[in-house]
C-alpha cells in the first residue's frame, strides 16, 4: 500500500482541489470530515477536563493526548484544504474553573477519556474499511494503530489505578 500511496502523491503534485475532488468519493470526504470534527470535540472536552484533574500521571496522559489530537487535527485540516473540503469551526476551550464539582473525580475524568479512546477505535475502523484510496486508507490505518497502542497503555494504567470496571472472574 505504501508504494501506491507514494505514487498517488506524486501524481497529485500541482493539482488544484477541484481536480483532486474527482479522485475521492463522498464517503471518503465524510470520513475526513468525521475524523476532524470528532477530534475537535474530544480536544475541547479533554482541555476542559484537564482543569479538574488532581492526579499527576493523569494530567501527563491528558496533555499527551491533547498534543496527539492537535497533530492529527493539523494533518486532517491540511488534507481537507487539499481536497477543498469546507472547513468547520475549530473549538479552542481554555476553561479554568476555580471550583471543582464533587462529581468531577479523577476516576470519572479517566473513564470519560478512556471511553473516548474506545469510540475512536470504531471511527478509525469504519473510515479504514470504507476508503478505497490507498493514501487515505494509510492515514486512517496510522490513526487506528496509534489508537490501539494508546488504548492498550491507558487500559493498563486504569487497571493500576483501579479505575477500570472489569468483569468478575468466572469460576465453576
Amino acid at each position: 500500500m505504501e508504494i501506491l500511496q507514494q505514487l498517488e502523491n506524486l501524481i497529485d503534485i500541482g493539482k488544484k482541489p477541484e481536480e483532486l475532488q474527482k479522485e475521492i468519493n463522498v464517503v471518503e470526504v465524510a470520513n475526513i470530515w468525521n475524523e476532524l470534527i470528532t477530534r475537535y470535540y474530544v480536544l475541547e472536552e479533554t482541555q476542559i477536563l484537564l482543569n479538574f484533574v488532581e492526579d499527576y500521571d493523569l494530567k501527563v496522559i491528558l496533555k499527551s493526548g491533547i498534543k496527539r489530537l492537535n497533530e492529527q487535527i493539523d494533518s486532517l485540516e491540511k488534507l481537507a484544504k487539499k481536497y477543498g473540503i469546507p472547513p468547520t469551526e475549530r473549538n479552542r476551550a481554555e476553561v479554568v474553573d476555580s471550583v471543582k464539582p464533587e462529581t468531577m473525580t479523577d476516576k470519572y475524568i479517566f473513564q470519560k477519556f478512556f471511553f473516548r479512546i474506545r469510540s475512536f477505535l470504531d471511527i478509525h475502523v469504519e473510515a479504514f474499511k470504507r476508503t478505497p484510496s490507498p493514501k487515505l486508507r494509510e492515514l486512517f490505518k496510522e490513526f487506528l494503530i496509534t489508537e490501539v497502542e494508546i488504548y492498550d497503555k491507558i487500559y493498563e494504567y486504569g487497571k493500576l489505578k483501579n479505575w477500570i470496571n472489569e468483569p468478575p472472574a468466572f469460576r465453576i
